[in-house]
């Protein structure tokens, strides 16, 4: 599956209605549905891929491979990437850290974002390694640095826990980086005391905060709260992304709801991750677009092709029935169906075809299958469109043995 040459156009975005490209419901654009969106501009997505594609079970990917998503993710229009690096006995893992050289090395064109378990402890722990972690990877070129915010056990760590967050602050300045914060398990942590130590995080340069329900702790309803009182406990304005699984099939819903309260999504391509998978870029950009109006930055023509190339790297493949890059998504099997895909006439007449979106929108393009729907009228048309004429004898037979 190719891209098209040129992408759709954006005109109509916003609007429930824009001929060729999408129709979708008026009501998603009454003033009583969109007053209150508090949707981040512009959109600051950030994307997971690689480090939900060396953490998905059975996959080992070269660093040739990595270095091809990376490429996929360039064409993509990804802007940040986020990496892992965690040390595990005293050394970093050899996998992440070697994925996370082999990308720095490569020089893409996004920025690359490292979280790693050194830099920041509880206040309980010393954190011996901090100034050798942001060390090396200044020296390879890292611009950006993520630890992670843990809570302190009692009031002298919290205070020790504030020293070290300074001290780490001044050196990773003084190195010539920046860092953003991650606070993992966020929905379930005491929000009173987290709270306070972002706010120690501000005071100290902090980026930027990037929140993860990493058990899919929060549903959309509760996440739109969640990410509303999170902002509003911020000592000062400072940008959030949010980070979810599938574990109830809601990753989708649940990172649109934190971005219409005023945080960035966290994606993955193919929704690629462990346990039941990551918030899939496909569809949170498609759903942003022709739902809410969005601009995701995101190049949507390429996402058939960047879905189709990730799985073929990666040996995994997508689920027939997977929302947007799916198989079966722009498959069609109807008689009329059929017969609009072999005239040309499938991509401009796809909300009779059972769609909201056309498909060259995301690169991909109607297909069928002759099925237990088939019949004489689809073998007769078929054959004609490669300009074969058939008498109702044969394709009698051709429907006798399509059919057996």
């Amino acid at each position: 599956m190719t891209s098209p040459k040129a992408p759709l156009s954006a005109a109509g975005r916003g609007q429930h209605l824009a001929p060729g490209r999408h129709f979708v419901s008026p009501f998603n654009f009454m003033p009583d549905v969109t007053n209150g969106w508090e949707i981040p501009t512009p959109l600051g997505l950030i994307d997971s891929t690689i480090r939900k594609v060396i953490y998905t079970v059975g996959v080992r990917p070269t660093e040739g491979e990595l270095i091809e998503i990376c490429g996929l993710l360039e064409e993509l229009g990804i802007e940040e990437e986020s990496l892992n690096v965690w040390w595990r006995g005293g050394e970093p893992d050899p996998q992440e850290l070697a994925a996370a050289f082999a990308i720095a090395k490569a020089k893409p064109k996004f920025k690359l974002n490292v979280f790693t378990d050194t830099l920041l402890g509880d206040g309980a722990t010393p954190m011996p390694l901090m100034k050798q972690t942001v060390d090396m990877f200044a020296e390879a070129g890292f611009k950006l640095l993520n630890p992670g915010l843990l809570q302190a056990p009692n009031d002298d760590a919290r205070k020790r826990q504030a020293d070290e967050m300074a001290a780490m602050n001044e050196y990773i300045k003084a190195a010539g980086m920046e860092w953003n914060a991650t606070v993992a398990q966020c929905a379930r942590r005491n929000f009173d005391e987290f709270m306070a130590l972002c706010n120690t995080a501000i005071d100290n340069g902090v980026r930027r905060f990037d929140l993860m329900d990493s058990t899919s702790a929060l549903s959309p309803q509760g996440m739109t709260h969640y990410v509303r009182t999170f902002r509003s406990r911020l000592r000062a304005p400072t940008p959030l992304t949010m980070h979810t699984h599938d574990d109830f099939g809601m990753d989708t819903a649940g990172t649109i709801a934190a971005v219409l309260a005023g945080a960035s999504p966290d994606v993955a391509l193919n929704g690629v991750s462990y346990r039941s998978g990551f918030a899939a870029l496909e569809e949170v950009v498609v759903a942003l677009d022709v739902l809410y109006g969005v601009d995701t930055g995101i190049r949507l023509d390429k996402l058939q092709w960047a879905s189709d190339e990730l799985a073929r790297i990666m040996r995994f493949p997508v689920p027939p029935l997977k929302p947007v890059v799916g198989a079966h998504q722009f498959l069609r099997e109807g008689p009329p169906d059929i017969e609009k895909i072999l005239d040309g006439r499938a991509p401009a007449d796809f909300a009779n075809m059972g769609g909201s979106y056309s498909p060259e929108l995301i690169g991909a393009e109607f297909t069928w299958v002759y099925s237990q729907q088939g019949n004489g009228k689809v073998v007769a048309h078929a054959a004609k469109s490669i300009g074969v004429t058939l008498t109702d004898k044969q394709i009698g037979e051709a429907v006798t043995i399509l059919q057996g």
